[in-house]
């Protein structure tokens, strides 16, 4: 039988290990440089969604149930995202930009808030 502990933590472990790969790896082609909603790059969306991703299976894996378990469950997303973009600047096929930081950084935000507000709604509901 597997811990309850592991199993709220290990999707945050498996999801961290398949950014750091993806984020290690060659991009195809051009990369994912097209415009995409809002006028801002394909590749924004994806960072914010991964990382919006990060920070909800952070906050799971807190059992986040005040606002400072939140605020550490996007924190962690944000270092994610910012070791990544360490990692990226020493990968000759890779480079390291504010712009992802600062996309990591809201999808991390997007994720923890999504958490707080799905949390909040089942804890509301009626048995």
């Amino acid at each position: 039988m597997v811990p309850e502990r592991l199993r709220r933590v290990a999707p945050l472990i498996v999801w961290s290990l398949c950014v750091v790969v993806a984020s290690a790896a060659t991009p195809p082609g051009d990369g994912l440089g097209a415009a995409g909603p809002l006028g801002l790059g394909v590749d924004k969306w994806v960072h914010l969604g991964a990382y919006a991703v990060a920070a909800y299976l952070a906050a799971f894996a807190l059992r986040a149930r005040d606002v400072r378990r939140v605020g550490l469950a996007a924190l962690v997303a944000v270092a994610l995202g910012g070791g990544v973009e360490l990692l990226q600047a020493t990968l000759p096929a890779r480079h390291a930009g504010l712009a992802d930081a600062a996309a990591n950084a809201v999808g991390a935000g997007v994720g923890a808030a999504a958490y707080a507000a799905i949390r909040r709604s089942l804890a509301s509901q009626p048995d």
